[in-house]
């Protein structure tokens, strides 16, 4: 694929964006990718035994070019060219790199009168990312075994426990550390190579995932209910680190291996499909739990110029007042928070001669003004889809429900901040803010200071219940008069219809950015959409 773009900033544009006379910018971007694989798949029965299986190799090789030139127009307003651009505000970028993966798999599943299965899986990737780390490849095994209790245990199957199997899985998967890591760079600034490079460490391991997971799926009563539950765990290790030097060691930071973090939950589905007289009627109700703890960080580690570094928290994203922080021992999706410096008794610190307060710059555990304000993941999730059908009608709804974890609005700081939320209204009515039981005149002085320095104030309850689908659908008898289309189903389905349960300002399910971190941030996000639809669907 080949790309070529531009960024034009007409005059009159922000200052933060563009100089008097605009600013133009052009991009060239190549990415070539080649993907191949072989494969040899067997599937054979050996009397009471069965064989289905595949050999492969494949390769993935991808060349990515990207230059970059653009600044501030020199002299005639909105004159997009090159050559009007300013030399001494021109900002060249360029960054070209060639990734290889080659790779080995195999599996295979060995099964024992239909009732008993073992599978196994492999795969190792030589990865172009692993050159230098003194490893020069990650491998992906996996076993697995699943048995239908009802087939191999004689006398369990009954009216009532028609159907049982269980399962058990363990895998391990890999990922390569970035490109270049283990080797001493130079990043460019200005032109100009820096003189702190990063330190060169070719102990370098690819991140590794190690899992189970363990599972019952029942039926009881034929088809009447379904039960299926799923317990799981995986723990993530090796993760790469980047943590900065001093200047006085000469390098201005180090990738290193470190971390560890485990994940454990459960996953529930129960299902009952129950005729009401003409009607059939399908409900199942869906429930979901994980937790998750950051076993450790970076523990002390010696480095070979002798400089010992170690990490026990790592800031993930800073947006506004709040930002998402991982340590040893908490969650990812911890998020914290300024808040307003208290008295010995807890109480918010008020100047009663000047009716200011103040942000407690040095509170937190860490002493850098932030405090623990929750995590923003949920607690557990649970859904309920019922759907009814009576000669040819369909009608099905879907409601869900997020329990449990909080989020912080910066949207809404930003708002109080300036006097143009409903909040700031409310108080300019009343004529004071309520302050430690008591009440508090200077009303601009509270928002401003709350609003632009304390986000505190500002955390919400991320649970909520929506009705999250709701579709009508009805099959046609198309074909009684036009024989060659079997069938002919036509539809409406509107999703994220209504909210039944909400005390955020924003839709806690959004998020400001797909980068790890931004979970439980509203920072002026697009508002919660609506999405309703018709179709029609026709089969020959």
């Amino acid at each position: 694929t080949s790309a070529l773009y531009e960024k034009k900033y007409s005059a009159s544009t922000d200052g933060i964006f563009a100089g008097k006379y605009g600013f133009y910018e052009k991009n060239d971007e190549t990415t070539r990718q080649i993907y191949g694989d072989v494969m040899l798949n067997i599937d054979k029965y050996f009397g009471d035994f069965s064989l289905t299986g595949a050999l492969g190799s494949s390769i993935q090789d991808v060349d990515y070019k990207y230059f970059s030139v653009g600044g501030d127009l020199n002299s005639v307003a909105n004159k997009f060219t090159l050559s009007q651009l300013n030399i001494s505000s021109i900002k060249p970028d360029e960054s070209i790199y060639h990734d290889q993966v080659q790779s080995v798999f195999a599996t295979a599943q060995l099964g024992w009168k239909s009732r008993l299965y073992l599978d196994l899986t492999g795969r190792i990737d030589w990865a172009s990312a692993l050159a230098g780390t003194g490893h020069s490849s990650v491998a992906y095994p996996s076993v697995g075994l699943t048995g239908i209790l009802t087939d191999l245990i004689p006398g369990i199957k009954n009216n009532v426990l028609t159907f049982l199997k269980v399962r058990g899985s363990y895998s391990e998967v890999g990922n390569a550390p970035k490109r270049f890591v283990p080797f001493q760079t130079y990043p460019f600034e200005s032109g100009t190579p820096t003189t702190l490079p990063t330190y060169p460490n070719s102990d370098i391991k690819p991140e590794r995932t190690k899992s189970w997971e363990v599972g019952v799926e029942s039926h009881l009563w034929g088809n009447k209910i379904n039960l299926n539950v799923s317990l799981y765990h995986t723990s993530t290790y090796n993760q790469l680190f980047n943590p900065t030097l001093p200047s006085s060691s000469g390098y201005s930071s180090i990738y290193i291996n470190g971390g560890q973090i485990n994940n454990k939950g459960i996953e529930v589905n129960l299902t009952l499909n129950q005729p009401l007289g003409p009607v059939n009627w399908s409900s199942t109700f869906t429930y979901s739990l994980n937790k998750n703890k950051v076993v450790k960080l970076l523990k002390p580690t010696l480095l070979a110029n002798g400089l010992t570094i170690s990490q026990d928290y790592l800031n993930l994203i800073t947006l506004g007042n709040v930002k998402s922080m991982i340590t040893e021992g908490g969650s990812m999706g911890d998020l914290y928070v300024t808040s307003l410096k208290t008295d010995n008794q807890g109480f918010i610190y008020v100047d009663y001669q000047t009716n200011d307060v103040m942000v407690d710059k040095n509170a937190g555990k860490y002493k850098d003004g932030y405090i623990y304000a929750g995590n923003s993941q949920a607690k557990y999730r649970m859904g309920w889809r019922n759907t009814f059908s009576w000669n040819g009608i369909s009608l099905s709804c879907l409601i869900k429900a997020r329990i449990g974890g909080v989020g912080v609005s910066m949207t809404q700081a930003l708002m109080d901040t300036y006097g143009v939320s409903k909040a700031t209204a409310e108080a300019r009515d009343r004529g004071y803010v309520p302050v430690n039981g008591g009440t508090m005149p200077a009303v601009q002085k509270w928002y401003q200071t709350v609003g632009s320095g304390v986000g505190s104030y500002y955390v919400y309850s991320a649970t909520n219940v929506r009705l999250a689908e709701l579709s009508l659908g009805y099959d046609i008898p198309i074909n009684k008069w036009v024989p060659w289309i079997q069938g002919m189903n036509v539809a409406f389905t509107g999703r994220n219809l209504l909210m039944f349960y909400c005390k955020a300002p924003y839709d806690p399910e959004l998020t400001a950015s797909t980068g790890t971190g931004f979970d439980g941030m509203d920072y002026f996000m697009l508002p919660s959409l609506r999405n309703l639809g018709f179709s029609v669907k026709v089969n020959f």
